[in-house]
């Protein structure tokens, strides 16, 4: 059985710079208290001109190039989104047409914002068959196009990694998943799907419209309680403590529950990264951006046990453990 290693990364964002003083000038409120605990002072949207598929290409152009490969060395592309260019066809299907990945086979995962790991999980165990040599994942986010544009935490922007088999000791070694599917009903994009299609006049004005839209509150102090469980648990698969890790990376959606988790894993912050400050929250897009950008700064180094956890609404919670 082969490994499945990541041996590119690549990013891109949007051209247009929306500061915390742009928002504060709109909406007449101060965002310092919220840049302080969020952690979050900018972020790159979308424009009319630019779309899901657009920002998924560029990254995978990016992290096919650093990986030293060709479009036509990828036999596999996976997007994961949960803002799709299209109900259908799949996006992946689109940027593998863009990028002229002419040997490659392709779909799309929707895990939420925990798609990319859920993902990296798949991909990885579909090169490791001995079925594929070089995947292309990509993991992006176009949530200003369905959210308040006042609002602060959206961002857009894509992540993607190039997963290749190998012999080496390297690459993906274990995953966990967890998902409560009672709690569906909290946040979400409900319009646009078979159950409220929105070119029906009758469904237009309603609620479930195709806006971003919170139902329930989501619990505050979730991701403090749930990350460290996950953690032990995948942790617990390969017979490792939190003391085994060498750098671990998080949904980018809150700088202070971040800072927490670590204190109660015993890892100092030089073991993570905040990415928020300049990118925003990007869902789907932000581990494998945070894993770019720290892969970039020589945060990870050869041999370094490495994990990813993401949440995301449904509530879908994916981990995973590589060595880089």
């Amino acid at each position: 059985m082969f490994n499945a290693k990541i041996t590119g990364t690549g990013m891109y964002v949007p051209k247009n710079l929306v500061t915390n003083a742009d928002i504060e000038a709109i909406t007449g409120k101060s965002l310092e208290k919220f840049a302080e605990r969020i952690g979050i002072k900018q972020r790159y949207v979308t424009g009319p001109d630019e779309s899901t598929a657009d920002m998924a290409t560029y990254a995978g152009q990016n992290a096919i190039a650093n990986a030293g490969l060709k479009a036509e060395d990828i036999d596999l592309v996976v997007v994961a989104t949960d803002t799709p260019e299209y109900v259908t066809p799949p996006t992946a299907i689109v940027v593998q047409g863009r990028l002229q990945a002419v040997n490659a086979g392709a779909f799309d995962i929707n895990g939420a914002c925990s798609g990319f790991v859920a993902a990296y999980d798949v991909v990885s165990r579909m090169v490791m068959s001995g079925g594929y040599k070089n995947a292309l994942l990509i993991g992006v986010y176009n949530m200003t196009k369905f959210a308040d544009k006042t609002d602060a935490i959206f961002a857009d922007g894509a992540g993607a990694v190039v997963i290749s088999q190998t012999e080496e000791d390297a690459g993906f070694m274990a995953s966990y998943l967890y998902a409560d599917g009672t709690q569906y009903d909290f946040l979400g994009i409900y319009g646009g799907g078979a159950k409220y299609p929105i070119q029906k006049p009758e469904n237009v004005d309603q609620l479930y419209n195709n806006t971003l839209t919170s139902l329930k509150p989501l619990p505050g102090d979730r991701n403090v309680k749930l990350w460290p469980v996950v953690v032990k648990t995948l942790l617990d698969k390969k017979g490792l403590e939190y003391k085994d890790i060498d750098f671990v990376i998080f949904t980018q959606i809150n700088k202070s529950v971040i800072l927490q988790v670590m204190d109660i894993l015993g890892l100092p912050v030089e073991k993570t990264i905040c990415v928020m400050d300049k990118y925003g929250y990007t869902g789907s897009g932000c581990i494998p951006i945070a894993l770019h950008s720290a892969v970039e700064e020589g945060k990870i180094k050869k041999g370094d046990n490495v994990v990813l956890v993401a949440s995301g609404a449904g509530l879908a919670v994916a981990s995973a453990l590589m060595k880089w």
